[in-house]
């Protein structure tokens, strides 16, 4: 129903059309001068208006112009009524915006279907400006969202039914390595990995259309054949009638993720190795070792402090530790075995830091001669303590040695054990937040603590090894020069450092000797590693080969000699021993003692001698002979 405004100064002529009005069904209202036009449309929703040309005040063909050059009104249609039918007239009115024009008197008929076909029209223009709008904002949104579309920084394209590509989005073809004309109507398949065990496309599109919209990750090939992994939504587009006609596949590049991933697993296992080989030396060393939690109770025990506390794991476990936990010296203790009795031994802790609060690490070592004295002596006994007591002075020294490693392996283990845990702990914590670069981070702090640990482990696996005999060397005759080469260019870098040169001189006697090759390697590394340490900047290492005759039998000699600081006479001794540090370069060497001692070992294996000394001027030099025959 139209609300249709007359606009006529004739009363009679106006109650005229409001009653044909109201019998066409629709809403007539009315104004007898054109002052008062503009308030009744203002209160009210006009239609269409019938306005009559010759008024007082304000005449029709003023009216009409004012309402066509309203940005409010201009729309409504106005349908101007006169007493003549002059052309010119009819001209004037159509040029002033006028939808039609009748004369009076009106025909009811004509009148009716002039405003039908004004009012039907309306409904059309509006019903189009209508759609218009509509259109305009589907556009506005589709060009926003064709916008994020470009702009996505996911991967994203599109299929038709039968999976073959559309349209692929400026990410995907940058990742992808593809231009738009080769992806084309190609199924994306081309993007598949092959030999991959993620899922196939194929099969995916297959189980979308049947179950809807499909998530997982899968592995990709670029153009160029380079591997990424991407995480993956695939879901179907339908049309109105509910008939599947598209594919949209959005997928994000999650290569760094699980490179991180992988490197974080690798790195848990060299961890877990790290920790068993860790667990294989504390378990089979002779001291006592025990790990106490933030609670002070036993944690964990091996065989070694289950033998000096004179009871079982299982008992101790769990249970208050009784001594203290004073981690910035050693305490002697007295142990009150049940059934072994007292003995009295050195307690040495390191504390490092968990997630769950501190921890502590303690080292206990029998003290044989301090476990004496808690005996009463009997007169018989002094006589054989008095021959024992050169022994006792050994053993003294011997324990001293292994103080002092002990002091110093705690160390070594400790920090980068700490260092593991620790960005180990970020690492898995952080995963799924931590950007690729932090967890790097997190993979290389994990990486260099592990390098530092790892010949730790195996110098104290090989000494173990050596000295239980596990080891054994298969040897053969070979040319030394090439061995000795060899580790002078893996040196080299860290002597340029120093600007320490290294040379060998040319050999003026026979050079095979019967050797094992890994054995000898690692002997010329320690001592040359050693002698570039302890040498002054701009100084000089020299490798000499020589031949000595002794026993009936041939030996090759090799002496590495350096102009540093020298070993104290009194150290020479006792520089092979296991454990050992000069008292002098120690602290700064940052060794264990185990390196010379491995040393040993390997060329007594091979039926050789090894020994130090002093140069005359100064620094020091290091020499070993291998046999060139073999024993008769």
């Amino acid at each position: 129903m139209a609300t249709i405004l007359i606009v006529d100064d004739d009363p009679t002529f106006v109650h005229l059309l409001t009653n044909l009005i109201a019998s066409f069904g629709e809403t007539p209202i009315s104004a007898t001068q054109g002052a008062s036009v503009f308030q009744i449309m203002k209160e009210e929703q006009v239609d269409l208006i019938l306005l009559d040309i010759y008024m007082p005040i304000i005449s029709g063909m003023t009216l009409i112009k004012q309402l066509k050059n309203h940005k409010e009104y201009q729309h409504i249609p106005v349908i101007m009524i006169t007493g003549s039918g002059n052309i010119s007239l009819m001209t004037e009115c159509f040029e002033a915006g006028a939808s039609d024009f009748i004369t009076k008197p009106v025909s009811p008929v004509v009148l009716q279907a002039r405003l039908s076909s004004i009012l039907e029209k309306q409904k059309d223009i509006a019903r189009l400006e209508k759609e218009i709008t509509e259109r305009k904002k589907a556009e506005a949104a589709l060009r926003k969202l064709s916008v994020a579309v470009e702009q996505s920084p996911d991967i994203l394209f599109l299929t038709d039914a039968q999976y073959r590509i559309e349209y692929a989005n400026p990410k995907c073809l940058t990742i992808t390595g593809y231009q738009l004309d080769e992806v084309f109507k190609q199924k994306p398949t081309i993007f598949q990995a092959p030999n991959s065990d993620s899922p196939k496309y194929d099969h995916i599109f297959q189980t979308v259309s049947k179950k809807g919209t499909w998530k997982g990750k899968i592995c990709n090939q670029k153009k160029n054949g380079e591997i990424f992994w991407v995480s993956c939504s695939i879901s179907p587009i339908l049309n109105d009638q509910g008939q599947l006609t598209n594919y949209l596949s959005i997928q994000e590049d999650i290569t760094d993720r699980i490179k991180a991933e992988y490197i974080l697993a690798q790195q848990t296992i060299s961890l877990k190795i790290s920790e068993n080989r860790l667990r294989t030396i504390i378990e089979a060393t002779a001291d006592g070792i025990v790990v106490v939690g933030r609670d002070k109770h036993i944690h964990f025990i091996n065989p070694a402090a289950e033998s000096l506390l004179g009871q079982p794991a299982k008992k101790l476990l769990g249970e208050l530790f009784q001594y203290p936990l004073d981690s910035q010296k050693t305490t002697e203790i007295i142990i009150n075995r049940p059934e072994a009795g007292e003995i009295s031994a050195d307690l040495q802790v390191v504390e490092t830091e968990t997630d769950d609060g501190p921890v502590w690490v303690a080292s206990i070592r029998e003290v044989p001669q301090r476990t004496a004295k808690l005996i009463p002596e009997q007169p018989t006994e002094k006589v054989i303590n008095s021959q024992l007591q050169p022994h006792d002075c050994l053993l003294n020294d011997g324990h001293k040695h292994a103080s002092n490693f002990l002091s110093n392996i705690s160390h070594e283990f400790r920090t980068p054990m700490h260092a593991i845990l620790s960005f180990a702990g970020f690492g898995i914590k952080k995963i799924h937040q931590a950007p690729p670069e932090k967890l790097l981070h997190y993979f290389e702090q994990i990486k260099l603590s592990a390098n530092r640990l790892m010949p730790l482990i195996n110098d104290l696996l090989d000494l173990s090894s050596l000295e239980s005999g596990k080891l054994p060397f298969k040897t053969i005759s070979q040319d030394i020069v090439p061995v000795i080469l060899s580790v002078i260019q893996e040196q080299q870098k860290i002597a340029n450092e120093k600007h320490i040169s290294i040379t060998l001189c040319q050999p003026q006697c026979q050079t095979c000797a019967i050797f094992n090759k890994n054995g000898i390697i690692k002997v010329i590394r320690n001592i040359l590693q050693n002698a570039i340490h302890f040498s002054a900047e701009q100084s000089v290492v020299s490798v000499e080969i020589t031949n000595d005759s002794k026993d009936n039998r041939q030996w090759l000699r090799v002496r590495i000699s350096d102009e540093g600081i020298g070993i104290p006479e009194n150290d020479l001794i006792n520089i092979f021993c296991k454990f050992f540090q000069c008292e002098q370069i120690q602290h700064p060497s940052g060794g264990t003692g185990m390196g010379l001692a491995i040393c040993k070992h390997i060329i007594l294996e091979h039926g050789g001698n090894i020994w130090a000394e002093n140069n005359p001027d100064k620094g020091a030099c290091f020499s070993f002979t291998l046999p060139v025959t073999v024993e008769q």
